[in-house]
């Protein structure tokens, strides 16, 4: 796993206190924003860029959105009315413009925008066309760029699909404040069952060769009334206990390697038992230390849950993390570390990349939808 993460799927952080324990759990966090981009910055974020190298800004290449807009024009080729049913533009909820908003978000305060012209852009000008011609988006300029309205539940999908191509190619982790959003991987795998199945229930689970593994585990330092802690603070903090912060993410990241020999044993309770052992031995004490160190700085603090995920199938074991609540059905929980199971649509990435070699389309209608897990979006 990562020590540097891509925040998904806005490009304007919605939770100031989320961002401040970002700062204690990654070594830095990017975000997917143009060079043109509307999204208007907060203060807080203004200053930690302004004083900090925590964050970045970085821009889809043209093989991932090439990614991206293959797979969904594809899909509308095939939903066609399902499609237009749940996401045209015309039925996008009328929400009330929010008060910083202004231009395009102003007049239609129903839509999300994503920036689809020039340098940076976020789609290809292909989906474009092809989402209009089947009243998916409509399209506008504003200050010389060309941006797309979608319907928000169809943004989400789009931009976390794209959030997953990007961090798979630059080798991120992806992590959100959205409580409702899953992490970003393996999206590219679910989008038929995202966009064009209705009423998806998450199955029992039949076997092991079709689930990932959720594991949340204290790794997250959390100040008391972090709201009331100022940026500067911390950014002190980060720069006095570099060493230590890095020895701890090194740590973390390190549990990729432990959850892909872990996941090979196929037992969730021997793989507690193992997890809980590398929690009580390693990231325990060294948790202790950064509270310590954090309280020498005049700041109080208990632990929060990181959630990592990873492929039981994967013979690489492939983790991610981010702060959304791990999700899926309990199977053992003790202090410190909870270990759920969880099925997936998709089967193995390498099957998936062959079938896509073939045909795209012959893949999507391939997908088994009797194993089709919930939603990863409530509000789709």
């Amino acid at each position: 796993m990562s020590t540097i993460a891509l925040y998904y799927p806005r490009m304007r952080f919605q939770s100031e206190d989320w961002l401040k324990l970002a700062m204690l759990t990654w070594d830095q966090v990017g975000r997917i924003r143009p060079r043109l981009a509307m999204d208007a910055d907060s203060d807080l974020v203004r200053e930690l860029a302004a004083e900090s190298d925590f964050l970045f800004d970085l821009e889809p290449s043209e093989r991932e959105l090439d990614t991206v807009g293959r797979v969904f024009g594809e899909i509308v080729e095939l939903g066609g009315a399902s499609l237009r049913e749940r996401f045209s533009v015309a039925s996008a909820p009328q929400a009330p413009p929010q008060p910083h908003s202004a231009g395009l978000r102003a007049r239609y305060p129903g839509l999300t925008w994503v920036y689809a012209g020039g340098a940076g852009r976020k789609m290809t000008h292909h989906l474009l066309l092809s989402l209009v011609d089947a009243e998916l988006a409509i399209v506008q300029e504003q200050d010389g760029a060309t941006h797309v309205g979608l319907h928000p539940a169809f943004a989400r999908i789009y931009l976390t699909a794209l959030a997953d191509a990007v961090t798979e190619n630059a080798l991120l982790s992806p992590v959100t404040d959205e409580l409702d959003v899953h992490s970003a991987v393996g999206t590219l795998d679910r989008l038929y069952e995202l966009l064009l199945v209705k009423g998806t229930t998450r199955p029992a689970i039949g076997d092991v060769d079709h689930a990932y593994i959720h594991i949340a585990v204290e790794a997250v330092l959390r100040p008391v009334n972090i709201a009331e802690v100022p940026v500067r603070r911390l950014i002190d903090f980060r720069e006095r206990h570099a060493a230590e912060l890095a020895a701890f993410r090194k740590h973390v990241g390190s549990l990729a390697e432990e959850l892909a020999r872990i996941g090979a044993i196929e037992n969730p309770v021997a793989a507690h038992a193992h997890l809980h052992s590398v929690y009580r031995t390693t990231t325990k004490p060294q948790l202790d230390e950064l509270r310590r160190a954090l309280h020498g700085f005049g700041l109080e603090s208990g632990t929060g849950m990181l959630g990592l995920k990873v492929d039981l199938t994967g013979a690489s074991g492939t983790v991610v993390g981010g702060f959304a609540a791990a999700a899926g059905q309990p199977v053992v929980a003790a202090a410190g570390l909870t270990l759920t199971i969880a099925p997936y649509v998709a089967g193995r990435l390498k099957a998936r990349r062959t079938l896509r070699e073939q045909s795209s389309v012959a893949y999507l209608l391939a997908v088994d939808r009797d194993l089709a897990s919930r939603s990863l979006f409530k509000r789709c």
